[in-house]
């Protein structure tokens, strides 16, 4: 009976102790993007240097490398990417890495990103491999995996360890997407004086799309009149050199503000007349 208590208790003890949160060695990460309209999500997690020497050590040359710790560095895109001429179709993916010691990097996108390591790493999954030159960056403890240089229509996979940096550039259709969203929206028919607003502002501040923008704005207004796309026509005529009739709706946009009693349009709208009636 005492060996029954006693091998009870160890195993309570067991489960104690696996129930505990405790620090993992390498911390994972989780970081959500967006580029344009595409989401990007990376989930990875994070090894430090800790002293050691990494490159041709820890992480070998010439093998495939899970690019992090424990599981594969995972990406998952709402819409496809578009890598050193290759598309990677919208979905989730593993990222390995192929490190060298002379000459570039290959940085491999694989479908099967439910697996632990690299020790299941089938060349056959890979979707998209790009070749990439490696540059030396500022030291980096703790490996670092993020996206930047961003733009409408693109950004980079950064990764940064110990003095490696790398940079995988990449583009999004950002303009086929968008304008797909604009479609829905108008088939959807709800609140359409703001779905056709957002589109004229998307083709005069991301476009600058002076004609496209102007037919969008004049079906908002006609759906329904506001101070907001009265004064985003106001913006788009005074681009396009009517001054005069930038004013003219400015003026009735501030009236239709002061109306609802909304002062942080008055200010703004009045702002711009300021400078408008310096010319």
């Amino acid at each position: 009976m005492k060996k029954i208590i006693a091998l009870f208790s160890l195993v309570c003890a067991t489960g104690l102790v696996a129930a505990q949160e405790l620090p993992k060695l390498s911390q994972p990460s989780k970081s959500e993007h967006v580029v344009g309209v595409t989401k990007i999500s990376l989930q990875y997690s994070r090894p430090s240097v800790r002293g050691r020497v990494i490159f041709g050590d820890v992480v070998p040359y010439d093998e495939v490398w899970r690019l992090g710790a424990n599981e594969p560095t995972k990406l998952t895109s709402t819409h496809d990417l578009n890598i050193a001429g290759q598309v990677l179709p919208a979905g989730s993916y593993a990222v390995f890495a192929l490190p060298a010691a002379n000459g570039n990097w290959k940085i491999v996108f694989n479908s099967d990103f439910e697996q632990w390591g690299a020790g299941n790493y089938d060349k056959a999954k890979d979707v998209v491999t790009a070749e990439v030159r490696v540059g030396e960056g500022p030291f980096t403890e703790t490996l670092l995996i993020d996206i930047n240089k961003v733009t409408t229509n693109g950004a980079s996979l950064v990764i940064g360890w110990e003095k490696v940096w790398i940079e995988v550039p990449f583009t999004v259709e950002t303009d086929k997407y968008a304008q797909a969203n604009i479609d829905a929206a108008i088939a959807e028919g709800k609140d359409l004086d703001k779905v056709y607003m957002a589109a004229s502002n998307y083709y005069f501040t991301s476009k600058e799309d002076l004609d496209k923008a102007i037919s969008y704005i004049d079906q908002s207004i006609a759906v329904k009149k506001t101070f907001s796309n009265l004064f985003v026509k106001a913006r788009i005529l005074h681009k396009k050199g009517d001054t005069k009739g930038a004013i003219k709706l400015a003026e009735e946009a501030k009236a239709l503000a002061e109306a609802e009693k909304n002062d942080r349009w008055v200010g703004y709208i009045q702002e711009n007349l300021d400078e408008w009636n310096k010319k």
